[in-house]
């Protein structure tokens, strides 16, 4: 089935998930200060109710998209007519094919069977922004945009967190106090990504941290094995970005196992997910600051709201040698409130080795592994040289799931 992307202009309506701007000096003139602004979007050409029942996964999912915009921060708010950009934001976006308008780059894939895989080449067209969640009363906006902020308004409000899944802290500690210690921690090689198993010592997966496959426009970073297949246990999920949730759809076992989550916004492809986990009871969503069960912390990142990335959940994982693993998905190690009572002696690097804000949290006993879950090639510039010298400096031992040096990519371990 031809995919929507490919049939003259696009409209879509689309969440804006993330921004950040491109640091791998090497890759884009740093001059030009070009950012990438993520979207999780739905198909614009179609009546409410239809809207919603895509949502619902009630009707045909191929109509949900993500898209990437390259531009400077300057020149999106200029043709958007944001005062600023920040997460959490919705719009009316048009785009053409590459080739027939001379706009922003752009690089958008719809929803298939096994997630968003295809990636087509786009040109922004125009872009209206229509209004950020919590924001009452709206704004005036003018007539051209007035029925599009409408359906906006519509499916944002069916993109709230299912309310069935709020405050399940309870439920959380009782499946959490059930697990065994793992022996290790495997970050698995998912190219630009983040999934990260935790297994006994037969190698068995005991539960999972996110659940991250590379999204169309870095899929070039997956390696060539065969389709990766785990088992149906367990998924601690960080955040609701989707470099960390798409397994969900691109993995096979992610989707048949309970989801311990942050209580987040959601835009519409994130939903969808939200939406089938909540009603076949295998969503729990986690408001509260800490929660200890078994072998697991989860400490909720005290960031700006509306931030998908630091105000999701960190996690700190007790092995069976008793020693500890500090998860943290993108956010700043600064934002883990209350602080940790003990140093870990294993981390993977925040935010896929990317530039954060504040220290690096230091190893116990002044050196420890630090495994960095990134892929060679990705669009993001990933990782910083400098947040790596950082690791290093503050004493972790930094190595990668891609190559590196003579080292080839491939899964790293962290622990006994």
């Amino acid at each position: 089935m031809a995919s929507f992307l490919r049939d003259g202009p696009v409209n879509l309506i689309a969440r804006l998930v993330r921004s950040e701007a491109l640091t791998n000096e090497q890759l884009v003139v740093p001059a030009a200060n070009r950012v990438s602004f993520e979207f999780d979007a739905i198909d614009a050409r179609m009546e409410t109710d239809q809207a919603l029942e895509t949502i619902a996964d009630k009707a045909d999912r191929s109509r949900l998209a993500v898209l990437k915009i390259l531009t400077t921060s300057e020149h999106f708010c200029n043709l958007s007519g944001a005062a600023e950009v920040r997460d959490g934001q919705w719009y009316w976006i048009s785009l053409l094919p590459r080739g027939k308008q001379p706009g922003p780059f752009a690089w958008a894939s719809s929803l298939g069977d096994a997630g968003y895989e295809e990636n087509v080449p786009l040109a922004l067209d125009e872009i209206h922004y229509l209004f950020s969640e919590g924001e009452s009363p709206l704004a005036p906006v003018g007539a051209a945009v007035g029925s599009e902020r409408a359906l906006a308004q519509a499916i944002a409000e069916a993109c709230e967190f299912p309310e069935n899944a709020i405050g399940k802290r309870r439920e959380a500690k009782i499946l959490l106090g059930h697990m065994c210690a793992p022996h290790e921690i495997i970050v698995r090689d998912v190219g630009q990504a983040s999934f990260c198993s935790a297994l006994d010592a037969h190698g068995t997966e005991l539960f999972h941290l996110d659940a991250g496959w590379p999204i169309s426009y870095n899929k070039k970073t997956v390696s060539s094995k065969p389709q990766l297949r785990v088992s149906d246990v367990p998924v601690i999920l960080s955040h609701w970005d989707w470099d960390h949730l798409h397994g969900y759809h691109s993995i096979q076992g992610l989707a048949g196992g309970t989801w311990i989550t942050p209580v987040q916004r959601l835009g519409p492809g994130a939903k969808l997910v939200a939406n089938t986990l909540a009603a076949n009871d295998r969503l729990l969503g986690v408001c509260s600051t800490s929660v200890l069960g078994g072998p697991v912390r989860l400490i909720r990142c005290k960031g700006k709201a509306g931030n998908l990335n630091q105000t999701g959940l960190s996690v700190q994982t007790t092995l069976q040698s008793g020693k500890t693993v500090l998860f943290m998905g993108d956010a700043d190690y600064d934002l883990v409130r209350p602080r940790m009572s003990v140093l870990p002696d294993f981390i993977v690097a925040t935010h896929h080795g990317a530039k954060f804000s504040g220290s690096v949290v230091l190893p116990y006993g002044g050196s420890g592994q630090c495994v960095v879950s990134v892929g060679k090639g990705n669009g993001h510039g990933h990782p910083s040289s400098a947040a790596i010298a950082s690791h290093s400096i503050a004493g972790w031992s930094v190595e990668y799931t891609c190559k590196w040096g003579s080292v080839l990519r491939g899964d790293r371990h962290l622990g006994p």
